[in-house]
């Protein structure tokens, strides 16, 4: 047991980070060089688990995976206080867990969840910020040899370099018709007032739409152009 959580969490919330989470960012569809990415890093690892998280506002977006569980592929994304990627972002560094369940400082909630038991992963950055993790997960401990974590760090700047470009696209116009408006001030209201998991359990329980979820998704990753 090694892991010791940053006393310093401060850079997660700083506004000039946040400020470079563009709309090309955190697209939904999938980026063909980004998921290539992930997929070579678990070829290369053997580990089953490949993202491209962006720690966001509220949330950990996946902009890119592989192996995920049905349930994290459909929403993409999990509260930014149950993930390790917001630890790298904290950091500025690599992260290695052997064994999360020898690591009583990492949050419990994706472990119990998920049996998440290794986790490997570097920073992503974008305009001199650190965006998120290039990240890869194994559900039995693990170790990889310091050479794979070379050809794994080189990986997530290849990834890093893909988000600059992304970031670098002009996003499509936003729709200004006041019931859009509505309905992004609505769900933004109800976003705040709840985690992510809960949404996510009444889009799975058929409660609401994926529409509506995408927009309580948007609105807990700050998209909805309104601030706290």
């Amino acid at each position: 047991m090694n892991f010791v959580p940053p006393k310093d969490m401060s850079v997660l919330d700083d506004a000039e980070r946040l400020a470079s989470f563009d709309a090309p960012l955190l697209e939904s569809t999938p980026d063909p060089e980004l998921q290539a990415l992930v997929t070579e890093a678990t070829t290369l690892t053997g580990f089953p688990i490949g993202l491209v998280s962006l720690v966001v506002r509220k949330i950990q977006f996946f902009r890119a995976q592989v192996g995920l569980p049905p349930d994290l592929s459909a929403t993409l994304a999990t509260d930014r206080c149950t993930s390790f990627c917001q630890f790298v972002v904290a950091r500025g560094d690599c992260l290695e867990i052997e064994d999360a369940e020898r690591e009583p400082g990492l949050p419990r909630d994706l472990v119990e969840r998920y049996g998440i038991r290794a986790y490997v992963g570097f920073p992503l950055e974008v305009q001199g910020q650190t965006v998120g993790s290039f990240c890869v997960i194994d559900a039995k401990p693990a170790r990889l040899t310091p050479e794979v974590l070379t050809k794994l760090r080189a990986l997530a700047r290849r990834a890093s370099a893909r988000l600059e470009e992304l970031a670098r696209q002009v996003p499509a116009p936003a729709s200004s018709s006041e019931a859009e408006a509505q309905a992004r001030n609505a769900w933004l209201a109800v976003a705040e007032a709840q985690p992510l998991l809960s949404l996510s359990e009444r889009y799975a329980d058929g409660q609401i739409s994926f529409e509506e979820f995408q927009r309580g998704l948007g609105a807990l990753a700050g998209l909805s152009g309104s601030s706290e």
